[in-house]
């Protein structure tokens, strides 16, 4: 008996290397202002494009975060 298996993977169709974001980082809206406003203006941002990326926090001041939006 003979067993022939061909397997085709393509991958990711995006090439890695044409991939460029944008960074930036800001204060958490929800422990500078009320958490309604802050809110809000997370929710703008992610209407932008800006996806968090990564969080930071002092033991003094508010916690930042690290958002990123890709350039298309």
């Amino acid at each position: 008996m003979l067993f022939l298996l061909v397997w085709e993977s393509r991958g990711q169709t995006d090439n890695p290397r044409n991939i460029i974001y944008l960074y930036q980082v800001i204060d958490d809206p929800t422990q500078t202002g009320n958490m309604d406003a802050g809110m809000k203006k997370l929710n703008e941002l992610g209407a932008q494009g800006w996806e968090l990326a990564g969080v930071s926090r002092g033991e003094n001041s508010p916690a930042k975060l690290y958002l990123k939006r890709r350039v298309l």
